[in-house]
């Protein structure tokens, strides 16, 4: 049974979010992430996490999944906090001890990339949630086609976005059920010794990565077996925007007007 809120896995809801045309969804995207770096200071990120919140509801999506599936990034949150404070000398000094120095401006932009890296992390992932790895394939193929005549191999493009897109869920699952398979064999997975630690994640990640390359092998077989050659394809439902579509890229517009004249007013 599929575990609901891995990070890559789409979850089916009846919204207004699950229906939007998926070129419409992948270009919103993108604004987003073009929008967090125009957003310079707090009251910017205010504006894309209210913006964030909205989407989060529009979706149905229940907010213990979406923080589930953006839990495995969170790790890299750190890196942003502690390059920013111990790296960044202007303004007030906090702690002086040695070569150590935090200030003020090292905290604020430490805080302030956590911040927007976090809002990058949950907008990509509300898009994977909510669009099918199809629906992208299918919005990436659409948005390299005019580039196909230059010899960019649009088709082939998308079938590697939408496969990688369907190994996440597939591995994370692999991963839970190697890793209760391991520990009802005995293996200590809550060991704080480094070594024996490491010991114990090479006892799920050797098979982990051996049952990834067999996953692999069998797909390559499987597209071989049908004759899979890239190339023009048809599709069962073609691509239309709708009356909703329209409405999110008037929003997300709004969204970026008052961002540019918040920061021009800086």
């Amino acid at each position: 049974m599929p575990i609901e809120g891995i990070l890559g896995q789409y979850i089916y809801r009846k919204s207004v979010l699950h229906t939007l045309d998926p070129r419409i969804k992948l270009f919103l995207l993108f604004a987003c992430i073009a929008l967090a770096f125009i957003a310079d200071d707090f009251i910017g990120l205010g504006v894309l996490y209210l913006l964030l919140f909205a989407t989060a509801a529009l979706s149905r999506i229940p907010v213990k999944s979406i923080l589930k599936a953006v839990a495995p990034l969170c790790i890299l949150l750190i890196f942003p906090i502690v390059f920013n404070i111990f790296f960044i000398t202007e303004g007030e000094a906090l702690v002086h001890a040695g070569p150590i120095l935090i200030t003020t401006q090292g905290v604020y932009r430490g805080f302030y990339m956590c911040f927007r890296l976090f809002f990058l992390f949950a907008i990509a992932t509300m898009f994977t949630l909510t669009t099918s790895s199809i629906a992208i394939s299918d919005a990436f193929r659409a948005l390299l086609d005019p580039f196909a005549r230059f010899g960019v191999p649009a088709t082939e493009l998308s079938m590697m976005v939408s496969i990688a897109l369907r190994f996440v869920p597939t591995l994370a699952q692999s991963y839970e059920d190697i890793r209760t398979a391991q520990q009802a064999r005995g293996v200590d997975l809550r060991e704080k010794r480094p070594l024996a630690r490491l010991k114990g994640m090479a006892a799920i990640m050797v098979p982990l990565f051996a049952q990834a390359f067999h996953h692999a092998e069998e797909l390559a077989v499987a597209m071989e077996s049908r004759c899979f050659h890239g190339g023009e394809r048809t599709h069962y439902r073609e691509l239309k925007t709708q009356r909703r579509d329209y409405v999110a890229l008037i929003v997300i517009a709004a969204v970026a007007c008052v961002l540019i004249v918040w920061r021009i007013c800086l």
